[in-house]
């Protein structure tokens, strides 16, 4: 797993954000913060990582998009970090899984088909129509195939025994997500959290936020 500072100002609040996989830092370039904002992302191995020292925070907020969620869930509770807050953005901790996750053929069969064409198939699938395709060429990731190929493969077989769970704070589900479907995100977090919000749109959320704080739901 790679960390990436993308906002340090030191001012004591920080998000740790788990992005979703082959993603960079592109994907969320486009969010305002005053908080400081660093990163993980790239799952080829989660347990591969030296974690910065967070202990200069006052506040510390999670959000984890997609299989970010996953690797929130099975990370956190091997680094010394207590979170104010956590918060899930169309994902679950189960992500390979028939109700609760992407159910197994259609993972096998991205997963079979990830070549450069089948990555832009994706993209297209994760976005909500021609006008997010448009706008995602600013938001576009610039990861090798090779390298994210290897990810969507890696999170597979790891998952299958890291399945380690988190309470979290607030779940988003968007009601037009294809890749990890609707009903199975209900299904995951129905029992598991009291504070679930259907948002528009596909499995890319992040045009439906402008900062990071409206997506934490704090006023800075």
């Amino acid at each position: 797993m790679r960390i990436e500072w993308l906002n340090k100002k030191d001012n004591g609040l920080v998000v740790v954000f788990f992005n979703g996989w082959g993603m960079d830092a592109s994907a969320v370039s486009h969010l305002k913060t005053e908080m400081d904002v660093v990163m993980c992302y790239d799952y080829r191995d989660i347990n591969d990582v030296i974690f910065p020292s967070l202990r200069a925070y006052k506040e510390v907020y999670v959000v984890a998009w997609s299989m970010g969620v996953w690797g929130a869930s099975n990370l956190l509770s091997k680094i010394n970090v207590e979170p104010l807050k956590l918060v899930c953005i169309n994902g679950t901790e189960h992500p390979v899984n028939d109700k609760q996750g992407i159910p197994v053929k259609i993972y096998q069969l991205t997963e079979k088909g990830m070549t450069e064409k089948g990555r832009e198939k994706f993209l297209r699938r994760m976005l909500d129509g021609v006008e997010e395709l448009k706008q995602f060429e600013h938001n576009r990731p610039q990861r090798l195939i090779e390298e994210v190929c290897e990810e969507l493969t890696a999170i597979r077989t790891q998952s299958v025994s890291m399945q380690n769970e988190l309470k979290w704070d607030k779940i988003y589900i968007s009601d037009k997500d294809v890749i990890f479907p609707m009903v199975n995100q209900q299904n995951w977090w129905q029992e598991r959290c009291n504070d679930i919000q259907i948002i528009a749109g596909g499995h890319y959320p992040f045009y439906q936020f402008k900062s990071w704080e409206e997506i934490i739901g704090i006023n800075k």
